[in-house]
């Protein structure tokens, strides 16, 4: 069952024959990665207010694979990091 949140669709429940593979958490690690490395090098530091919304979605992205029982990959914590000291 989905519900629609801020305009984007949040699930609620997952059916028992739709559980999180591991193969899942590595596709959404690795779509993290690459979002995150593609911003960390094509923004410098001053520019990276503009590019909340996206960070809002690699934190978000972050939070579930920690739900899940897994780690985001070192490079988009560093990334991430670098976003937040960015915005103190």
């Amino acid at each position: 069952m989905a519900r629609k949140r801020n305009g984007w669709t949040k699930l609620l429940d997952m059916p028992e024959n739709e559980k999180i593979t591991d193969a899942d958490k590595e596709i959404l690690n690795r779509l993290l990665l690459e979002l995150a490395t593609e911003l960390d090098l094509h923004y410098d530091d001053e520019d990276m207010f503009a590019l909340t919304p996206s960070f809002k979605v690699i934190k978000d992205g972050v939070s579930l694979l920690q739900r899940w029982g897994s780690t985001p990959h070192p490079d988009v914590t560093r990334i991430l990091a670098r976003y937040n000291k960015s915005h103190q």
